[in-house]
């Protein structure tokens, strides 16, 4: 295999972000009345407290009044609206076990190279997410004070997985009193109240120490495809011929109606049944078109209108308890508790089961070969695919923290983290093909209601992730510079993370029609070290160390490495750069999953080009496969260098802007090979075929044609690269008026350069 480089670019591409996201970090200063004492706090990327209001690194903060401006309904949602989240996320997509999750991407990296904090802490990824990305939706909106975006690599700092960045999701502290809050809200397009919310903060301050609870409840009704004219069905004769060609001329339709192929798979005939379809069900249900260029010349599709039925955004309902405390239980040592449970429900709606009728007998009705043959349906006898996840998610930490006078005031922390997600996916109406074969060996009408009885199947996906990590650190201010006193922190910390992922025994035999995915497990332990330092080499110069080691049970150890400068150019202006190297590990589920189907979207150039040789790739047109995805227990880490060059200038009080250059390199980047990319590469012959990646094809046709793509094989590897520059520009304003203060926070991502150099071929 060779790399195609420069497989896919995007230039110059503009990405403006929510207003609500605010200029800088906020910081905390408690000064006497000299002015000669400052107060240190932690900020986002580093364990070091400090005062600087601008860090080396690049900060953006999203405030609880921002979030409110923005009518932020979720953290998901206030994280989605950012421009940092350029390039879009995952979110309650219906039809899958993953529907009520919801993730975060920065700069287009990808969510399982965003690491998520609570309070500075790792928060696990989600088992239904293969143990690789936080559900967002695990997170209580209702308690959240603020979110720190860190957009520079911090595996340094926080270990593997924070690649492209941190999102530190800050809770509500040592509060005071009781806040309400109900709200709803309803969509343009959708009539009714379609969000309702109910929150409840209260804390109670002691003499030595608080308590801060927090209930929150959100309700949010789901989005029908068919209701929105840009995800709705639809057929358009774009070339003004009269006639409507499958998949170039259609959205939303699919072969998977009643469609039935040839006995060499040279053709396909829509079945002999579908204009009786089209009567019953309806023309924007069932219709007949052309399939000319998708599959052969004479071709037919009896198509079936799945946008028509399903759903686009599903349904949630979660109710989430926070706890939070505090309490000085000796001179200089603090006990601090977190707890947090979270139990959510979600439902989404896919059309009725699309699955291949195989061995169709030479007299069935449906065929008009009179030869046993393939059928690709939809049986919409057993009804819609309706998908209803439950998640539950409990969050607990514990420790101790304080200070150590007889050291220089020493400041040290230890902690236990222990959560548990279980997540549960029913999954009704599907196809059993044990009972289509029953009906069949007893001529059972299928059509019946014994026959649609016996073809139903109900699935089952049980997803369990326990993550324990135990945590020390200790920070103290040793030897002298010309700027101050060098702070250090030194930390160990050990985690072990097990995942598990299990389908019933139906689906991981394979004999369930219109479903997708399989089981998966594994377990993981890491052991790490990590060391920082800041260095003020003079009063405006101040130099970043940090390093961090971590020992993998599963593949190995790896050193990643951090340095950053500040410079207080001027009173108003400070100039920072930093450099760090990251890694990556595997996720759990890309090493130790059984082989999972899928129905991929692809597009196939071998046989489209090979049918119609003067056909350019745009006119070659996209539909999915059946596809089987192998896990991979070879995979090694990705490493990275992350660049970034800035500046901070307040022009006048209240006014100021920042403008931050950035570059992310990923090697050895772990990805799933596409599809489109599987027929291409083995086509070519720039990738060889195996028993992960492969193409079972139809017979070529007789003139020497290639025959079309029934199934494809494909995994994951490590072969691929990924580049990302921009430039990062924020500005703030406040100005005072008559009728109070008037705020202005503008933030824009420029995305220079996406660069995603693909192993064997685009």
């Amino acid at each position: 295999m060779h790399k195609n480089v420069l497989a896919k670019s995007v230039r110059l591409a503009l990405i403006s972000g929510a207003a609500a996201a605010a200029f800088a970090s906020p910081a905390v200063f408690a000064a006497d009345e000299d002015g000669a004492k400052v107060e240190r706090i932690e900020v986002t990327g580093s364990r070091i407290k400090r005062s600087d209001l601008e860090g080396a690194s690049p900060i953006t903060t999203i405030t609880t009044e921002d979030m409110k401006m923005e009518g932020n309904f979720t953290v998901a949602d206030a994280l989605r609206n950012s421009n940092l989240n350029s390039f879009g996320s995952f979110s309650e997509r219906s039809g899958s076990s993953a529907q009520s999750q919801a993730t975060i991407d920065l700069r287009g990296a990808g969510s399982s190279r965003t690491l998520v904090l609570i309070d500075g802490k790792r928060f696990p990824g989600s088992p239904t997410l293969g143990g690789a990305s936080a559900n967002l939706n695990a997170i209580p909106m209702a308690a959240v004070e603020r979110i720190d975006i860190l957009t520079d690599g911090a595996s340094s700092t926080y270990g593997s997985d924070a690649i492209a960045g941190v999102v530190n999701i800050i809770m509500k502290k040592n509060y005071q009193g009781i806040e309400f809050n109900v709200g709803g809200g309803s969509r343009d397009q959708d009539g009714g109240l379609t969000s309702k919310e109910f929150s409840v903060v209260a804390g109670y301050q002691m003499d030595k120490g608080n308590i801060t609870f927090s209930f929150d409840h959100q309700d949010r009704k789901g989005i029908s495809d068919a209701d929105r004219p840009y995800t709705a069905a639809s057929m358009t004769d774009f070339n003004g011929d009269g006639e409507i060609q499958a998949y170039e001329e259609t959205k939303g339709w699919s072969i998977y109606g009643a469609t039935v192929a040839a006995p060499d798979f040279s053709g396909a005939q829509a079945s002999l049944l579908c204009d009786d379809l089209e009567s019953e069900y309806g023309s924007n249900v069932f219709q007949t078109v052309k399939a000319d260029n998708d599959w052969s010349p004479g071709s037919t599709y009896c198509m079936y209108a799945f946008a028509n039925v399903s759903y686009n955004k599903a349904s949630t309902e979660r109710n989430t308890v926070y706890v939070d405390a505090n309490y000085e239980i000796a001179e200089d040592i603090e006990w601090f508790s977190r707890v947090m449970v979270t139990q959510g429900n979600s439902t989404g709606r896919y059309a009725p089961p699309a699955a291949a009728w195989n061995g169709m007998s030479a007299d069935n009705p449906n065929n008009p070969y009179g030869e046993e043959t393939t059928g690709y349906f939809r049986w919409v006898g057993i009804g819609t695919r309706d998908g209803n996840v439950d998640d539950y998610n409990q969050d607990y930490l514990t420790g101790l923290r304080g200070t150590i006078s007889a050291f220089n005031d020493a400041e040290w922390e230890v902690y236990y983290h222990h959560n548990i997600a279980d997540n549960k996916s029913i999954g009704e109406y599907y196809l059993s093909y044990a009972g289509l074969a029953y009906n069949q060996a007893n001529d059972i009408d299928l059509g019946s209601e014994a026959g649609v009885n016996n073809m139903k199947a109900t699935t089952l996906t049980q997803g369990r992730a326990t993550f324990d990590q135990y945590s020390a650190g200790i920070g103290f201010d040793a030897f002298e510079l010309p700027g101050g006193a060098v702070a250090h922190y030194v930390g160990m910390e050990y985690f072990d993370q097990q995942f598990s992922e299990v389908y019933d025994a139906q689906s991981e035999a394979g004999l369930i029609g219109g479903s997708a995915g399989n089981s998966a497990g594994g377990d993981r332990q890491v052991w790490a070290m990590f060391y920082e330092a800041v260095l003020p080499l003079t009063d405006d110069i101040e130099l970043n160390l940090a390093a961090r080691y971590d020992d993998y049970s599963d593949f190995g150890d790896n050193v990643a490495p951090k340095a950053s400068v500040r410079w207080q150019a001027l009173e108003n202006v400070v100039v920072r750069a930093s450099y760090s190297e990251a890694f990556r590990a595997p996720s759990l589920d890309q090493l130790y999953a059984a082989t999972t189907f899928s129905a991929d979207d692809g597009t196939d150039y071998p046989f489209c080009q090979s049918a119609i040789p003067a056909i350019s790739d745009l006119d070659c047109s996209e539909k999915q496969y059946d596809t089987y995805i192998s896990a991979n227990k070879e995979l090694g880490p990705e490493t990275s260098e992350y660049i970034n060059l800035g500046v901070a200038w307040d022009i006048v009080d209240d006014i100021g802007i920042k403008v931050d250059y950035y570059n992310l390199n990923i090697d050895d980047v772990i990805s799933r090979r596409s599809i489109t990319n599987v027929m291409r590469g083995i086509a070519k012959g720039d990738l060889a075929t195996s028993d992960t990646f492969y193409v079972e094809r139809a017979p070529n046709g007789a003139d020497g044609s290639l025959g079309r793509a029934l199934e494809v094989g494909t995994g994951y590897g490590n072969g691929d690269k990924l580049e990302i520059t921009g430039i990062d520009v924020a500005l703030n304003a406040k100005f005072e008026t008559a009728i109070g203060d008037i705020g202005f926070n503008w933030n824009n991502s420029f995305v220079l350069d996406y660069i995603e150099e693909v192993e064997g071929g685009s």
